[in-house]
């Protein structure tokens, strides 16, 4: 089994350091692996070493957040060397784009009467702020805030941060962090030569938008997924074949303590062959 999209602790929402990932790997007999941190590419050269003791095949990775006609999509790159100077000032540009943001949102979060300061999400995570780094930060100290009890120890407390996530990305707050975003097609064809371009859980993506997709150099997408049900996989493993796109497979794996439900190598299906075939050539460049 290959699982190609998973979350280490260079992740502001990743639970487990890329060594610990990779021992819990073996456990659950996965061939090979990709970490895709939030824009960040800082566990990509220590798994490709502790990988390679651990007789797994491993892959560069990270997930890009866009937007494209205000609605939010993820894209992942594979396979890209982890000097590229294209990706790196990319990342680093938008990272700080992204964290400039985020400070509209904490004064959003003090209007509504929560006492959060700058230091409360500078001083947490590695890569771009998520829902952890903003629930992290308003409990701690706003703990006995009614409005955080259902997280905490009511309803939603089975998955917190997911859930937290949902309930505010949909506000002013979902628009100030899409703001920051950049857009799809212009990241595609700027990072089209870094790597592999694969769109992450496409949901409902309709065919029109995935072909104009593919004309601007993406090579494939993540039908299999957790985030899919098994009608919407059959249904994008159908266009991604009438399109030939390739299919890649992944759990999103963050950690139970992130997201309890998904577990890692847990997909209903596999890569490509073709894919891993092309990733491997580019590993061994």
């Amino acid at each position: 089994m290959y699982d190609l999209h998973i979350h280490t602790s260079h992740s502001s929402d990743g639970q487990y350091t890329p060594e610990k990932i990779l021992h819990m790997a073996l456990g659950c007999n996965l061939k090979g692996l990709a970490f895709t941190d939030h824009m960040d590419i800082s566990a990509a050269a220590e798994g490709m070493r502790l990988a390679a003791s651990c007789h797994l095949s491993f892959f560069t990775g990270v997930e890009i957040s866009t937007v494209f006609h205000q609605r939010e999509y993820h894209l992942l790159i594979y396979g890209f060397h982890t000097d590229d100077e294209t990706l790196k000032k990319f990342l680093d540009h938008h990272s700080q784009t992204i964290w400039d943001k985020a400070h509209e949102v904490l004064d959003i979060f003090s209007k509504m009467g929560f006492d959060i300061k700058k230091e409360d999400i500078e001083s947490w995570g590695h890569s771009v702020p998520t829902g952890v780094t903003f629930l992290n930060a308003l409990i701690r100290r706003n703990r006995g805030d009614k409005r955080l009890q259902e997280y905490l120890s009511g309803p939603k407390a089975v998955s917190p941060f997911l859930n937290f996530y949902q309930d505010y990305a949909l506000g002013d707050i979902g628009t100030i962090v899409r703001s920051a975003l950049p857009d799809l097609i212009d990241t595609v064809r700027l990072l089209k030569g870094s790597g592999v371009l694969i769109l992450a859980h496409p949901g409902d993506a309709g065919t029109d938008f995935l072909k104009g997709l593919k004309d601007e150099g993406l090579t494939g997408i993540e039908a299999y997924s957790t985030h899919h049900t098994a009608m919407m996989t059959d249904r994008l493993a159908g266009k991604a074949r009438s399109l030939n796109l390739l299919l890649s497979a992944g759990s999103d794996f963050h950690g139970e303590r992130i997201k309890p439900l998904i577990h890692l190598g847990d997909m209903s299906g596999q890569p490509d062959e073709k894919l891993i075939s092309m990733l491997k050539g580019m590993t061994e460049r």
